[in-house]
């Protein structure tokens, strides 16, 4: 009887302080700006050394974060879609596409670059026919910024121009599903033994395509359908389970082998994107009769869904760290700090003659905290890829070392670079009006 006993009130005693824990950060985030992230992941850290968990079954742990990821990238990637304004998205898509494509290619290469670096010197027991490989699925979990982190975080700080704020929103909610997708595809190369780069961009482009197409039109299907049933006691678990057949049913449609689970997030991101946006969207397609999108219940549901996945995701990859090498922790650092300065490269060019302002760009510059994809990617697939491209026990845990250290880095960048950017600019605004006053003194 002991035996069934003893483990369980750890672990509820483990779930309860998690819950706590992402209150708490949640509530220092909205007064301090220091996001949750960084309190989560450190705590995570804590409880995996406390109780040995890499001493535990690693195929039981992985089992419940292959589930727990599916899970996690479904209720992000539709909370995303349906906190995004439709009209907004296409007025700063331009420049934030720029961005997104600017920063995230940028990510990857250098990320290849050094991983190809760590593999000539032999730093690391990495195959160089195998390393641009390895490089490219690492660039692509840390290639992007994390919505959750920076939308609140841009639209809190009010001296930020609002072009900027949306080319930042568009950025991050946009790089999620990039990452997913440019690592499935580089994931589905692997195990199809053909690494192909031409077959690779063919995939990924298909898959968004058609990610995107039967996403659209499930959600202008279910769109009535939700209106109906709007009043019916807990309608929005309906939405939510819909949700779930949604990522299914586009996966089994393109194929999980084929790279279906990519299609399958882009498509819940679409479908958020219509049932969010539906009198937008009904108003394009010229339809002539009642309008309707989703209600703000069902809204505040999904998004406390959203921020219950994302706490224990961060803390589940904090228990997973085993930092099993020091190279694993200072690769980490070296690539935070290449990320760092390719960052001002990307803003650069996504802000060339654009009218951006020197505090909007030197804020765009440290707004680049990696976050919840990042952390999917590297637990969910980090074992498999050791495993399937043969590294061997001393690259254990390589991929989510080196994942929380960017996660962990990054986070703690932005928060300090967007503390020191606003204490700047309530000096300059202080200054500003002193001299106001004066000057009306004078007069």
């Amino acid at each position: 009887m002991e035996e069934t006993i003893i483990p369980i009130i750890p672990a509820l005693i483990t779930l309860g302080t998690i819950m706590v824990l992402g209150f708490i950060g949640n509530f220092i985030f909205n007064r301090t700006q220091i996001p949750s992230i960084v309190w989560l992941l450190l705590f995570g850290l804590v409880v995996g050394f406390i109780f040995n968990v890499q001493g535990m079954d690693r195929d039981l742990l992985m089992a419940i974060s292959g589930f727990f990821a599916a899970v996690a990238i479904v209720i992000i990637l539709f909370d995303g879609g349906i906190n995004t304004d439709l009209y907004q998205l296409f007025k700063g898509a331009p420049r934030g596409l720029l961005l997104t494509v600017s920063g995230f290619c940028l990510s990857l290469l250098a990320t290849m670059l050094i991983v190809i670096v760590v593999s000539v010197t032999k730093i690391l027991p990495i195959p160089i026919e195998k390393s641009v490989i390895i490089g490219i699925i690492l660039g692509a979990i840390v290639g992007g910024t994390s919505s959750p982190i920076v939308i609140p975080l841009a639209y809190k700080l009010r001296n930020l121009q609002e072009k900027t704020k949306m080319v930042l929103s568009i950025e991050s909610i946009i790089t999620d599903p990039l990452c997913i997708v440019v690592f499935l595809a580089a994931l589905y190369m692997i195990t199809s033994h053909s690494i192909d780069i031409g077959i690779g961009i063919k995939n990924l482009v298909s898959t968004f395509s058609v990610g995107a197409v039967v996403g659209a039109v499930l959600g202008l299907i279910w769109l009535p359908i939700m209106h109906k049933v709007r009043k019916e006691q807990f309608s929005y678990v309906l939405t939510l389970a819909v949700v779930f057949l949604v990522y299914s049913l586009t996966a089994l449609l393109v194929g999980i082998e084929e790279g279906g689970t990519g299609a399958g997030a882009i498509s819940c991101l679409m479908f958020g994107l219509v049932l969010g946006n539906g009198k937008k969207v009904l108003k394009m397609l010229n339809y002539s009769g009642k309008s309707f999108e989703m209600d703000e219940q069902t809204k505040q549901f999904h998004s406390l869904t959203s921020f219950v996945i994302r706490t224990f995701f961060f803390v589940y990859l904090g228990i997973m760290v085993s930092f099993q090498r020091t190279e694993f922790i200072i690769i980490g650092i070296v690539l935070l700090l290449a990320l760092l300065g390719l960052r001002a490269l990307a803003v650069m060019i996504s802000t060339f003659k654009g009218g951006f302002e020197k505090d909007d760009k030197q804020t765009m510059a440290v707004m680049m905290p990696r976050g919840l994809a990042a952390a999917i990617l590297a637990i969910n697939f980090g074992p498999i890829l050791v495993e399937e491209l043969n590294l061997g026990s001393t690259m254990k845990g390589f991929f989510e070392d080196v994942a929380f250290v960017v996660i962990l880095g990054t986070a703690i960048v932005c928060t300090i670079g967007v503390s020191i950017i606003s204490h700047y600019e309530m000096k300059k605004t202080k200054e500003a009006e002193t001299q106001n006053t004066e000057d009306n003194n004078n007069r």
